[in-house]
């Protein structure tokens, strides 16, 4: 891990971190009276690591910038459970990248690696909010809420890391492009 590695994710912690804390806060007020208000703002913890990786593509960016997010994000209501939270959603999205040795960089794996961690948080969720209780309809909609939210926020995650990786932030610290491997 070089200097500048460290300096980066650092940076897109912090951004991440002052992006979550008044997330937090409004997820506390809202998470266990209205599900369906909090649903649309879960993928919001997704855009650190989504950045971090897209940017970076080196193992362990996800995780380095979430633990610094959760780190600034803890003094709100999430409290120190704020750092577990942001390194589970690091871990989770280092995950699909883990899984193919960090050599495949496309789009559409941000998004099957989110999707999978949204459908296993959705179902915690699920069971937490007691949505079982709700009608079909509220649901329905609860799920089709987090699932929008998750690849709403992947993709604005994708295009930040596309604009700060055109401004050669990264230069010198992610691996040399190869342009299939960037497309899609």
């Amino acid at each position: 891990m070089t200097t500048r590695f460290l300096m980066a994710c650092a940076a897109i912690g912090a951004a991440t971190g002052v992006l979550l804390i008044p997330a937090n806060f409004a997820a506390f007020s809202v998470s266990a009276t209205v599900p369906l208000a909090y649903a649309p703002m879960v993928g919001l913890w997704l855009i650190g690591p989504v950045v971090a990786l897209a940017v970076l593509r080196r193992p362990g960016s996800a995780v380095l910038t979430m633990f610094i997010a959760g780190v600034i994000s803890t003094p709100t209501p999430a409290g120190p459970s704020a750092i577990v939270t942001c390194l589970m959603v690091g871990v989770a999205l280092e995950l699909g990248f883990l899984v193919t040795r960090y050599r495949i960089w496309r789009t559409w794996l941000f998004q099957l690696t989110a999707v999978v961690f949204t459908a296993l948080y959705a179902l915690s969720a699920y069971a937490a909010f007691n949505i079982s209780t709700m009608s079909v309809l509220v649901q329905v909609v609860f799920f089709a809420l987090m699932f929008a939210s998750q690849v709403a926020f992947t993709a604005l995650g994708l295009v930040v890391a596309r604009r700060l990786t055109a401004t050669g932030v990264a230069r010198g610290i992610a691996p040399a492009r190869r342009v299939a491997a960037t497309e899609g």
